[in-house]
């Protein structure tokens, strides 16, 4: 299955955290897992706070050279942090989460 969900609100600020912007990004299922890709640029790997939030709810924080992003997303199926990681490359970040109740092969 795969589906994809596409946010481009780059520029707009959250009502209630004004100095925050809510980062470019793209969610999708791929195989067992939810794949959230964001785009934070101008930010060290230090300072992104990443979160899982009841198994269904995203969030993210991230800030540095003048830039402040917040992302709080629902997920389109429930994930564990077991067998998750993510990784920040060139102002990209890549999380990708196990869905929640898919067995783990073994080897």
């Amino acid at each position: 299955m795969n589906i994809a969900i596409r946010i481009d609100l780059g520029n707009w600020e959250i009502p209630e955290h004004g100095e925050y912007r809510e980062p470019k990004h793209v969610i999708r299922i791929e195989g067992d897992h939810v794949i959230a890709e964001v785009e934070v640029p101008g930010v060290s790997k230090e300072s992104i706070i990443v979160k899982l939030l009841d198994d269904d709810k995203l969030f993210i924080k991230a800030e540095g050279n003048n830039r402040k992003y917040l992302l709080i997303r629902e997920l389109p199926v429930s994930v564990t942090v077991e067998g998750s990681h993510a990784e920040y490359r060139n102002g990209l970040l890549i999380i990708k989460l196990l869905i929640k109740g898919v067995s783990i092969g073994v080897e």
